[in-house]
């Protein structure tokens, strides 16, 4: 799979503040884009994850701390994905 390098100016003091090395915060970021990006359903569980850099039930547990749904079925997805488990 083809990767890319994103460049971010941050201010220093930013960095400071946080008591982060840019690596450290580079981390942080991507982490949080991809908690970000699942929470409203721009990518997958699993996408977040590796963007994150986390294996799957790592992030999920993560999510869990942070009282983020794993599944962000709303009831009437549920109930359809209920029906079809009757079905079967």
């Amino acid at each position: 799979m083809k990767t890319f390098a994103l460049t971010i100016p941050i201010q220093s003091d930013i960095l400071l503040s946080l008591n982060q090395t840019p690596e450290e915060f580079g981390d942080n970021l991507k982490m949080w884009a991809a908690i970000s990006m699942y929470y409203f359903g721009k990518i997958s569980l699993g996408r977040a994850a590796s963007l994150a850099g986390y294996h799957r039930y790592d992030f999920e547990k993560m999510l869990s701390r942070l009282n983020i749904p794993i599944s962000l079925l709303d009831e009437t997805d549920a109930e359809k994905e209920f029906n079809l488990l009757e079905d079967l």
